[in-house]
């Protein structure tokens, strides 16, 4: 019956106009929290994909209508749904959790242009159960995408061009989480890239960042508006014995940040904890962990 509704909604959705009180938006917001609570609670992750294949052809019909620009659906649970400060993008990022602890992430860039929307669909092209370092730094268009939950984009200009770092969550596997900063910039003929050479580390310069630590540990990495950094717990092994096994790896008590300037993000090492710990937390990052989005943001 609900995969009747969805295929119905799915040919009627491009001839209505969606407003703020109709309720064929809320029929649509209400089938994809519907989508997600089957996925969840299928053991099968056949099934997973089969549902979450509805999802993705039900999402997109819905986020090429233009009007579903102006739409939030902050009330649809476990899916991350950022907004750009300048009111240009809109980043929609989700994920499956499979049986053996590992996860997949889809995703969506929906971009406003000059009265013309654009819709760009974000594939994870990693293997599940094998991570290649370098590879991954390498990574820079939307069909070969690294995957995660966004949960934070910031939004900074530089001679003339417009730069969103995104900051994500990925839960990796029942050993690790990781945590990405990337930055996501548009051509000149207007195509969707994640900027290379963004992230200056000590003399090293770097296309993406991934921390890597403890799935039982927390991390902070968070941006700090007052002080226009990203705050970073900075992660240490439990023991020295421990080093570079990252599944030992946790906040240290210390804190580093990345400040933006001159078009590329710099790192400061150890900053004052009073910067890093006190400051307004991001409200949409309270609302992602209190809807079981990810505990870990």
């Amino acid at each position: 019956m609900k995969r009747f509704i969805i295929v119905i909604l799915l040919i009627i959705m491009p001839f209505l106009a969606m407003s703020k009180n109709n309720q064929t938006f809320k029929a649509v917001v209400d089938s994809i929290n519907n989508l997600f609570v089957e996925i969840l609670q299928t053991k099968s992750d056949d099934k997973k994909e089969d549902l979450n294949h509805d999802l993705l052809e039900f999402f997109e019909k819905f986020l090429k209508n233009p009007e579903s620009f102006d739409h939030p659906i902050d009330s649809v649970k476990y899916m991350s749904c950022l907004k750009s400060s300048d009111n240009a993008l809109r980043i929609y990022t989700w994920n499956l959790c499979y049986h053996d602890g590992s996860y997949k992430y889809f995703g969506y860039i929906q971009q406003k242009d000059n009265g013309k929307i654009n819709i760009y669909g974000l594939q994870d092209r990693r293997n599940r159960n094998q991570i290649d370092p370098k590879k991954i730094l390498e990574y820079y268009t939307t069909s070969e995408w690294y995957g995660c939950i966004y949960y934070e984009c910031i939004t900074n200009k530089w001679n003339s061009r417009t730069y969103y770092t995104l900051i994500g969550w990925d839960g990796a596997d029942n050993l690790v989480n990781r945590k990405i900063i990337e930055v996501l910039a548009f051509t000149k003929r207007g195509i969707p890239v994640f900027e290379k050479k963004m992230f200056k580390v000590d003399r090293m310069i770097s296309n993406r960042l991934i921390f890597e630590y403890a799935d039982r540990a927390t991390m902070l990495l968070r941006y700090n508006d007052k002080h226009k950094i990203i705050v970073i717990d900075h992660l240490s092994p439990s023991e020295d014995r421990f080093k570079d096994m990252h599944q030992y790896y946790g906040p240290d008590m210390s804190y580093d940040a990345l400040e933006f300037k001159g078009g590329r993000w710099l790192l400061e090492s150890n900053i004052n904890p009073e910067i890093a710990i006190n400051y307004q937390k991001n409200a949409l990052v309270n609302r992602l962990k209190k809807r079981g989005v990810s505990h870990d943001f």
